[in-house]
C-alpha cells in the first residue's frame, strides 16, 4: 500500500518517516470522502512503515513474542480526504520509555502538502498473553538517540 523511506530527523530532532499511497474507493463514503476510520488504519500503516525503516518490523517483533497494544489515541481531522488523492502519513516517534512508544501522525494531501488530520498513539508492549513487558532489547538499542 505505501511507499516507504528511510528514518530522518525533524527540526527538532525527531525522527519519522513519510508513508505516500493513493486513498481507495472503499476508504470512502458515498460523496467521495474519506470515513473518519480509515485515518486510524493509516495510522497503522505510519507506524509499520516506521518499524521497517527501523530494520525491526511488527512481523519480526510478534516472532520475537511482543506485541504493540493501542492504549490511547487521539485524532483532529481539518480538511477532507477524497478518493483517489494521493496522501502521506508522516510518522513521527516523540517518546520511548520502557513499556511504551508514543507517535504521532500528520496526514498530509501530498499534491500540496495541506494538512488533513493529525493524530497521536501510545503504544504498550505486551506478549503473547497479554501482559505489559518491557520493550525489547533491539527496539531500544535501534531507538536509542533518535529519542529525548
Amino acid at each position: 500500500m505505501a511507499e516507504e523511506h528511510a528514518i530522518q530527523l525533524d527540526d527538532a530532532g525527531r525522527p519519522w518517516v513519510a508513508a505516500r499511497f493513493r486513498v481507495r474507493y472503499f476508504e470512502t463514503d458515498c460523496m467521495g470522502i474519506v470515513h473518519h476510520a480509515a485515518y486510524v488504519t493509516w495510522f497503522e500503516e505510519g507506524r509499520s512503515a516506521f518499524t521497517r525503516a527501523l530494520g525491526y518490523s511488527y512481523a519480526q517483533m510478534e516472532a520475537d513474542g511482543i506485541g504493540l497494544a493501542v492504549s490511547e489515541l487521539s485524532a483532529r481531522y481539518l480538511a477532507p480526504a477524497r478518493y483517489d488523492e494521493e496522501v502521506t502519513v508522516v510518522t513521527r516517534l516523540d517518546a520511548l520509555r520502557s513499556r511504551e512508544l508514543v507517535f504521532s501522525y500528520e496526514v498530509q494531501r501530498s499534491a500540496d502538502a495541506q494538512t488533513l488530520a493529525t493524530g497521536m498513539t501510545h503504544m504498550i508492549s505486551i506478549d503473547a498473553q497479554g501482559r505489559v513487558r518491557s520493550l525489547p532489547a533491539k527496539l531500544q538499542t535501534l531507538t536509542r538517540g533518535l529519542t529525548k
